[in-house]
């Protein structure tokens, strides 16, 4: 009996996946390298934004078998299916992008039925309908996430039998996405543009203090404080008291302060593991691996701890106000001063070579104020080009959610 999740007009049905596809492929296992050595092949970081990076291919060695075996043909479809959670499901057409390109291990390749057009299966797999039955056949592990082919084969199309009507379904989805995807990538350029000027607004503002003010080491006006090892009695949560204990992931948050800890606890059990508390209005940075890339800073509300993570500034209140510090650091591009190994790193040395105006009293205040208001004019402006991205985005959901039940 046939499956239906919801009513389709008259000349479409609701099949499983497998029905449609033709070939269902993981692909080559290898070496692959940088240098041009072999084929072009496919890898995950290939698909980005539903089509195929051609900067992001790798090559390997492949006998005349291998590329019998696993070169691309024009429409096959490629899919991710071991990923992150979110990622996994990331699809690209083949349209011979890149030649003679071959398919790579921990990507699926599709290649449909005759009578199915593969753009149809295409805008179909990036539907909402789709994400749906997907994540439910997503197997979770602890760095990744994946669905087999068993899974995907089983999972449910809204089948539009005509081979005409699949293809002005086709033609329109793609002359209105075209236009949808214009639009959210000029916004996404106008958003890159307003932190371009953001940033070189807020080195101006530091650079005009430096021929009027000693410029010195951050290291001479700061006290370097780096994070603890997460205790023992924190292994498994722990909720007892208002301090708080933060993690680098929780500099995440949209906020430019510490907030929703995930661990409290009290003086008591303060003192009694010897937790290491560090003051308020400190400026933290992540201090080790991917987080230092981006480039966030947070401030302390309060007294709290913190994970050997995070590196905490505290400025030298005769010299430089906490505010002040802050307001220099959003100047910092931390990439720029991390130690270039395997695993990236900002370490007491590197505070050192961040050179600092040591302005007024006065003038620093001055100085926060205006830093304060061009990144609330920032913040404003990217507000509302997020507010018009979302906007954007559920026109498309909507586009999509209509032609997959027959009504585009």
């Amino acid at each position: 009996m046939e499956q239906v999740l919801y009513s389709l007009p008259d000349g479409w049905r609701w099949l499983p996946f497998g029905n449609l596809i033709a070939l269902l492929q993981n692909g080559i296992n290898g070496t692959q390298n940088d240098e041009k050595s072999g084929v072009p092949v496919s890898r995950i970081e290939t698909l980005q934004n539903n089509n195929l990076d051609i900067n992001r291919i790798k090559h390997i060695e492949a006998t005349d078998s291998d590329i019998k075996k696993y070169e691309y043909q024009d429409g096959d479809l490629i899919f991710s299916h071991i990923n992150s959670f979110e990622k996994v499901g990331k699809i690209a057409l083949y349209k011979n992008q890149i030649p003679n390109l071959i398919h790579g291990v921990n990507l699926l390749r599709i290649r449909l039925v005759s009578d199915v057009d593969p753009m149809f299966i295409y805008f179909y797999i990036q539907s909402p309908i789709f994400r749906r039955l997907l994540e439910p056949n997503i197997k979770r592990a602890i760095n990744q996430a994946s669905i087999n082919q068993k899974n995907l084969s089983n999972i449910l199309i809204p089948f539009c039998e005509s081979s005409r009507e699949q293809k002005r379904i086709v033609e329109k989805l793609d002359a209105l996405l075209t236009r949808i995807d214009t639009a959210i990538e000029h916004l996404q350029e106008s958003g890159t543009l307003a932190d371009a000027l953001s940033k070189n607004g807020l080195s101006e503002i530091f650079e005009s203090l430096k021929d009027r003010y000693e410029v010195v080491p951050l290291s001479s006006v700061v006290k370097i404080n780096s994070g603890i090892a997460l205790p023992k009695l924190f292994k498994n949560g722990f909720s007892d008291g208002d301090i708080p204990f933060f993690k680098v992931a929780q500099m995440n948050n949209h906020h430019e302060t510490m907030v929703a800890p995930e661990i409290t606890f009290n003086e008591t059990v303060a003192k009694e593991h010897k937790i290491k508390l560090f003051p308020k209005g400190s400026t933290l940075i992540p201090k080790r691996g991917g987080a230092i890339l981006t480039n966030k800073k947070r401030m302390l509300l309060e007294d709290a701890s913190y994970d050997s993570n995070i590196m905490g500034l505290k400025a030298d209140e005769s010299k430089i106000s906490d505010e002040y510090l802050f307001a220099f650091m959003r100047t910092i591009d931390l990439a720029n001063f991390v130690d270039a190994s395997t695993i990236p790193q900002v370490n007491n040395k590197h505070i050192d070579q961040m050179q600092i105006p040591l302005a007024s009293i006065e003038e620093q205040a001055d100085v926060v104020n205006r830093v304060n208001l061009l990144v609330k004019k920032v913040e404003s402006v990217n507000s509302q080009i997020q507010s018009q991205l979302n906007d954007f985005l559920a026109l498309k959901n909507s586009i999509l959610d209509s032609a997959f039940k027959g009504e585009l």
